[in-house]
C-alpha cells in the first residue's frame, strides 16, 4: 500500500502524538523511524522521522493536524 508523508519530526514522541492524533480522528497512520528496529535509536539523529497515511487521506490528515497547531 503505497503512503505519503505528510510530516517530519524531530522528536519521536512528536510524531507518536500526531499520530495517535490522526487515529482518533478516524486516520489510519503510521510513523517512520530509521533507527535500526529501536536497536540504535541515535540513527534517528541522521534523518527525520515520517509520518505517512494513505494518499487519499493525506488532505485530511494535514486539516487535522494544522487545526490543532493553531
Amino acid at each position: 500500500m503505497n503512503r505519503v508523508v505528510i510530516r517530519r519530526f524531530q522528536n519521536g514522541a512528536e510524531a507518536d502524538l500526531a499520530k495517535a492524533i490522526l487515529e482518533a480522528n478516524g486516520i489510519e497512520a503510521a510513523v517512520l523511524r530509521d533507527d535500526a528496529g529501536g536497536m540504535i535509536p541515535a540513527m534517528s539523529l541522521m534523518s527525520d522521522i515520517r509520518l505517512v497515511v494513505a494518499p487519499q487521506d493525506a488532505e485530511a490528515a494535514r486539516e487535522v493536524l494544522e487545526a490543532g497547531d493553531g
